[in-house]
């Protein structure tokens, strides 16, 4: 569907709009959400739409910003003990892709079962580093141990 309107609908649309100089002929070149009468859409016009979508699939109604909580709760579920422990910044990196702060994520998003209820997801992240590095140095003074006694 989108590749049909990228790859015919939205030339066909331009082309209509330079023919008979339409005001948003410039907004359909540079934006792929706008549109000629109104322009650059705005948030409440994308979420409006995600919604309308996700209902004719069956779901609640899902605005950008549902949309938001649960694409962080499932990086949290499935990446956020898989990011690299030496970078420090990057756990924020899936927050700012979010569109916040960490203090914003942890103080207004959406709280998981598996979450503490005195720790901050945060600090979670960082016990779990640390429990990993732990754990990474122990397996690795096991294995001089196990080399000298052999």
């Amino acid at each position: 569907m989108l590749t049909e309107y990228l790859a015919v609908v939205r030339p066909l649309e331009i082309y209509f709009c330079e023919q008979f100089n339409l005001k948003g002929k410039d907004d359909l070149k540079q934006f792929l959400w706008a549109d000629y009468k109104k322009g650059i859409w705005d948030g409440d016009d994308l979420s409006n739409l995600l919604k309308t979508f996700t209902v004719e699939h069956g779901m609640r109604p899902l605005g950008i910003a549902e949309y938001r909580q649960v694409a962080t709760a499932f990086m949290e579920q499935h990446l956020r003990y898989r990011v690299d422990p030496d970078a420090t910044d990057e756990y924020s990196i899936f927050n700012l892709q979010a569109g916040h702060t960490d203090v914003t994520t942890g103080a207004r998003y959406a709280v998981a079962s598996g979450d503490s209820r005195t720790i901050s997801r945060d600090d979670l992240h960082k016990y779990h580093l640390a429990s990993e590095r732990w754990q990474q140095l122990l397996r690795e003074s096991e294995g001089t141990t196990n080399d000298n006694s052999s």
